[in-house]
């Protein structure tokens, strides 16, 4: 008795380790054709066979019937090389789908998969594997068992949007290396953990992801291999007119994001996605877009959230910008708005980071009174030329003088993209009907009008002197002065020389 107990551990023994040894190979296949993995917990739903397991090419029929261990209560069906004819032969040559609950097809060539066969009906785990199919058409039945649904590598184009909404009990799906665009419709409710695989379908559209992550929530839905995904930002979800791929995991991002929105006790910011984001040495990113006008602030928000290139805090009551050259939360800033606040100064952007990437600056009607050119002018390139930096002051109302009127209207001409908006507090014109002639006096005048009044005295007195010497010549040749030295009234000394 007890050798024959030991025979049976010993048998049981080599029956697990060559199942161990198997499900290595397949483990180790699955990895070199980029193949959904098998998860710990997830290896009795998911039925997958290695290509070594398929049957010979010179045996009559391309499927076989395998029996499972006691763990299963019915038996499973491996096939191989099946084309739109040989399908149905090679399903009904192993008794399909007489009590069996798993199936794998390999290296299939279909036109389209009909879901909604009533073969398929009785199946815990289907996989269609490494072949070629279209697409798939059609729902599965109700109350369809599958856990598992594996269409890897299949160069996928389309999935009819309702094929899959019946498989209540669906855990796993594996959808990697395809080329569809759309994902279907998911049935992820009762709460049940859901296993998607979407690794190697770069053509998949964000935006399906972004509504999935945001409708199922991060509890319900888990992404295999997510660092190895990305999907195909398009223009038609507000991004650059072409087309990027982007990791998940800045996708995942955009469902977290307003919690991370800037907010106090009496207000709240808007946040949006921008677009796509693309910096030289740096991942996609999505670009973020924070809206904060009109709600009364009286200083920037403390904090942004990541990649926040746009912040808008127009129409509120902000006195300083002092955030944009401290804040790090700041430095990836590129567009800011703050139009119709309180700002009158923009000295504390000088070497500020913002200035070395900013793309707008919008200052319109505030307070400022003086411009500094100096702090744009190495970076605001001449807009004629269309630059992508851009500076809006309109409405700012500065202190006009002959420099302004000289200088500053011309540079304002040629780097301020509202120039013609730019008014003066001291004369009730724009900078750019300033005229130089009338802010400016200049010194040259000044000196004109003393040269006149020198060159009059010199007139005067040669005028003078020629009177007085003709004077004197009348008097020695004729003895009298002429008129009007004798008219005139005798002076002291002249009293005083007749004694």
């Amino acid at each position: 008795m007890q050798c024959q107990i030991v025979i049976i551990c010993l048998l049981y023994v080599g029956v697990v380790y060559a199942r161990t040894e198997e499900d290595q190979q397949a483990s180790s296949a699955s990895n070199a054709n980029g193949i959904t993995e098998i998860f710990s917990g997830l290896s009795e739903q998911c039925f997958y066979r290695p290509p070594t397991d398929c049957p010979d090419l010179n045996v009559d029929c391309p499927c076989k019937r395998i029996s499972l261990s006691h763990n299963y209560e019915s038996d499973a069906v491996l096939c191989c090389n099946l084309d739109n004819h040989t399908f149905e032969n090679g399903l009904q040559c192993v008794g399909f789908p007489s009590n069996i609950s798993y199936v794998h097809i390999r290296n299939a060539t279909l036109d389209v998969f009909d879901a909604k066969k009533t073969r398929w009906r009785r199946l815990k785990s289907l996989a269609i594997t490494d072949g070629r199919i279209n697409r798939v058409k059609g729902q599965f039945l109700i109350m369809t068992p599958t856990l598992c649904l594996n269409l890897s590598n299949n160069a996928l184009i389309e999935i009819d949007n309702n094929s899959l909404i019946r498989l209540a009990q669906l855990t796993t799906l594996d959808l990697s290396y395809n080329n569809l665009t759309h994902l279907p419709a998911l049935n992820t409710m009762n709460g049940r953990e859901f296993w998607l695989d979407i690794s190697g379908t770069n053509t998949l559209w964000c935006h399906d992801i972004y509504q999935y992550i945001n409708k199922t929530g991060e509890k319900q839905i888990n992404f295999n291999r997510e660092n190895e995904t990305v999907c195909s930002a398009s223009k038609t979800w507000h991004w650059f007119n072409t087309t990027e791929q982007v990791p998940l995991q800045q996708v995942r991002y955009l469902s977290l994001l307003q919690t991370e929105c800037p907010k106090g006790d009496t207000w709240q910011c808007q946040c949006n996605f921008r677009r796509l984001d693309i910096v030289e040495g740096k991942p996609p990113t999505l670009a973020v877009n924070v809206d904060c006008s009109g709600i009364q602030l009286t200083e920037l928000p403390d904090k942004l959230p990541r990649n926040t290139i746009a912040l808008n805090v127009s129409y509120n009551n902000i006195t300083v910008l002092d955030d944009l050259s401290t804040n790090p939360s700041y430095e990836d800033i590129r567009e800011f708005y703050a139009d119709y606040n309180n700002i009158s100064s923009i000295n504390k952007l000088e070497g500020s980071k913002f200035l070395d990437n900013y793309a707008l600056l919008s200052l319109r009607y505030n307070k400022i009174k003086s411009l500094p050119t100096y702090i744009l002018s190495l970076n605001v390139h001449d807009k004629s030329f269309g630059s992508s930096r851009l500076v809006k002051l309109g409405g700012n109302e500065l202190h006009c003088d002959c420099n302004t009127a000289k200088y500053l209207k011309v540079w304002l001409q040629t780097r301020i993209l509202d120039s013609d908006e730019v008014l003066c507090e001291n004369v009730k014109e724009k900078v750019v009907d300033l005229e130089p002639s009338k802010m400016c006096v200049y010194p040259g005048d000044w000196t004109d009008y003393i040269y006149y009044i020198i060159a009059t005295e010199v007139i005067l007195l040669i005028s003078l002197i020629a009177k007085v010497s003709y004077d004197y010549w009348i008097f020695k040749t004729a003895g009298y002065l002429p008129w009007p030295a004798n008219k005139m009234p005798k002076l002291p000394c002249d009293w005083l020389c007749e004694t």
